[in-house]
């Protein structure tokens, strides 16, 4: 058993979740709704946690105030607890990495604990602004929710 394995041999111990590693060095998970992939990358030795937080059949292409809110979100991570948020065939996707060295099962554990709580947090507020739809942002500009204008015009004044 290799090493990735084993590491998720003992988080299902730990966590009693039925999880086992594919093939290609994945697992999949669901919670609160949103499917998880621990994926295992050998070239770089590291370990990527990733997640859609957006609904593939809710809209045919990624909307203005999905995108908007995407990338007040995803500014400095302040909106993602420091993950990543990108978009691949049109969903966007939240995702964290990591070194795989002398890293445990309780640590992945955490580690996914808080990825999920970001997951849970981000796709709740791309839905809310999907909800609102396209032009209406509440009467705040999108870098007004997290302080990208203030740290803009400080940027323009040097």
């Amino acid at each position: 058993m290799d090493a990735f394995q084993s590491l998720i041999s003992d988080l299902a111990k730990l966590t009693g979740l039925p999880l086992s590693p594919d093939e290609r060095d994945g697992c999949i998970l669901e919670s609160d709704g949103i499917f998880f992939t621990i994926q295992y990358r050998a070239a770089a030795d590291d370990i990527v946690i990733f997640a859609p937080v957006t609904d593939p059949d809710a809209a045919e292409r990624p909307t203005k105030a999905m995108l908007e809110k995407a990338l007040a979100l995803a500014y400095k991570g302040k909106g993602t607890q420091g993950a990543n948020l990108g978009m691949f065939n049109g969903e966007l996707i939240l995702s964290v990495q990591f070194p795989m060295q002398g890293l445990d099962a309780e640590t992945l554990g955490l580690k996914l604990s808080s990825f999920t709580d970001a997951a849970v947090s981000v796709k709740a507020e791309i839905a809310s602004a999907m909800a609102e739809g396209d032009d209406d942002d509440g009467g705040k500009g999108v870098g007004e929710a997290n302080g990208l204008e203030e740290d803009i015009s400080q940027f323009m004044r040097v």
